[in-house]
């Protein structure tokens, strides 16, 4: 059973290279059947950017195929190591779809993910879409919006350069890699097939201006109005994207004003929001599902979940008006059929490429292990761990000449924030590389030969551009949080002792960050 269930995770990824894949991610010397088939389910089921270098053994991401407990991750802004709970619950589920104790079928797997995610995000009567990630759900979003309408259809994105590199290319309609999650190598920026004779269109809201200088919100607004507009005048509808948080913390347009949008041109106008950073609060998710919008979210940012893990949360009413789904042809590379529930995958016109796909699902145990831990600490000892990595940001960057906070005044309540994005500049006051200090820290770890002690890595977000200059993002994540929770054991009391090693890590950071940005840390490895 388990060769048959890998076989079939495997072909539905497109891996054409078994062995190498197996190479790649298994240590043979020293793996249990068990953790060798973890593995390489774990790891399936995705594009080029989730599979892993024979040479590294890691994914392009700097992702490890197991927990990598001495390296330090603050990188929930793009992507994280699994971690030993998340780890730990995936090989529990693996063991039940793979018959062991208490077994479980596919399907019925499938529905648990789905059920768990609407008991922490949905709201009454809502609809769960799983997908291997935040752009694929924008192309099934796309997919929804295009079923419900028989005009021109307008997609109007919010900052892509700060949301994923190729949401751009999905929001067309298009193959937005030379590879798929399901159906193998594919023709980049090409149409899906079944899309190629679609009236469709994308229209881009920027956050900041060319300076990297935010955008007031009211401007935002106006913006989006304007673009909303003149699709409706020109006779397309709209599909209006709302971020609701960036890769540098920012979001638009507004709630208020989508939802104006959206009622003011009913059966016209459709909302998502692109929640994909997981970092606003469940209340949220439900309000703005309450509220008739759908949702894109995922597991591998806030949430810490290995990549690749996503999911298109669709409000009642908008599932309603889906009684039949077009299904162009090419998306059959992306969305597998377990990825639906049953009655909703009734509806789509079209056929599916594959029945399952294991990774997706074992990556949202993952997370939801995380997700599952970090909802049931109280909200107030969440908000004080989120206040005082804050405050410990804040002080390492006052501590350190050189660097400089993007957006320092933004959001008041320093515990709303949890991606930190950080300008760098050397002694002489010259912008210093991100992508090289980014490359420097994770490198830390790989010089041990040359020290008496092993360094730790450290894994920060990946640069993001901010104008002229590009920013490393510091990131508090679900399972930064948890650790801190589960070090006190419930005492109250134990607060600073179960935090210390929190700000302990981040104080390293910023030691080592200045040592690279100063070229001490490169001349010591020479």
């Amino acid at each position: 059973m388990a060769r048959s269930a890998l076989d079939q995770s495997l072909e539905a990824s497109g891996a054409s290279d078994r062995e190498s894949h197996f190479e790649s991610v298994v240590d043979a010397d020293d793996e249990t059947a068990h953790e060798a088939t973890l593995k390489l389910l774990l790891w399936s089921g995705g594009d080029e950017r989730l599979r892993i270098d024979p040479r590294t053994g890691r994914n392009r991401y700097g992702v490890p195929v197991a927990p990598a407990d001495n390296e330090v991750w603050f990188a929930t802004s793009t992507a994280s190591a699994v971690s030993p709970r998340g780890y730990a619950a995936a090989g529990q589920a693996l063991q039940r779809i793979l018959r062991g104790h208490d077994p479980l079928t596919l399907p019925d797997w499938f529905d648990s993910i789905r059920l768990r995610l609407l008991d922490l995000f949905g709201a009454p009567d809502s609809e769960i879409i799983l997908s291997a990630s935040g752009t694929e759900a924008e192309l099934l979003a796309l997919a929804a919006a295009s079923s419900l309408s028989a005009r021109p259809l307008t997609n109007v994105i919010v900052a892509p350069h700060e949301t994923g590199r190729g949401v751009t290319l999905a929001a067309d309609g298009r193959y937005f890699l030379p590879s798929s999650t399901l159906g193998g190598f594919v023709e980049q920026g090409a149409r899906l097939r079944g899309l190629e004779n679609r009236a469709l269109s994308v229209e881009v809201v920027e956050l900041r201006d060319p300076a990297g200088q935010t955008i007031e919100a009211d401007q935002v607004d106006e913006m989006v109005a304007d673009r909303v507009e003149a699709a409706l005048a020109s006779g397309s509808d709209v599909l209006l994207h709302l971020l609701d948080c960036s890769k540098t913390g920012l979001s638009g347009p507004s709630r208020a004003a989508a939802a104006h949008l959206a009622t003011a041109h009913p059966d016209r106008v459709t909302v998502v929001v692109d929640a994909c950073q997981l970092r606003c609060a469940p209340e949220q998710v439900r309000a703005d599902l309450d509220g008739g919008f759908a949702v894109m979210l995922t597991g591998s940012k806030f949430a810490g979940g290995p990549p690749f893990a996503g999911a298109l949360l669709l409000p009642a009413a908008l599932a309603a008006r889906l009684h039949r789904i077009v299904w162009p042809e090419g998306l059959a590379a992306y969305s597998a059929a377990l990825d639906w529930r049953s009655s909703t995958r009734a509806r789509i016109q079209g056929v599916f490429a594959a029945d399952a796909n294991i990774g997706l699902g074992l990556r949202w145990e993952c997370a939801l292990a995380e997700l599952e831990r970090y909802f049931a600490i109280d909200g107030t000892l969440r908000r004080r761990i989120a206040r005082e990595f804050a405050q410990t940001i804040a002080a390492a960057l006052a501590a350190s000449p050189g660097f400089k906070l993007v957006d320092p005044d933004f959001k008041l309540q320093a515990e709303e924030r949890t991606i930190f994005p950080v300008l760098t500049f050397d002694e002489r006051g010259e912008a210093v590389s991100a992508d090289a200090l980014h490359n420097e820290l994770r490198l830390l770890g790989v010089d041990e030969r040359r020290e008496p002690h092993r360094r730790r890595a450290f894994h920060l977000g990946q640069p993001v551009p901010v104008g002229r200059e590009s920013a490393l993002r510091v990131c508090l994540g679900a399972p930064l949080v948890n650790a801190v929770a589960d070090r006190m054991s419930g005492d109250a009391d134990a607060f600073a002792a179960a935090f210390k090693p929190l700000a302990d890590d981040v104080r390293e950071l910023f030691g080592w960050w200045r040592l690279a940005a100063d070229g001490r840390l490169a001349a010591r490895r020479a």
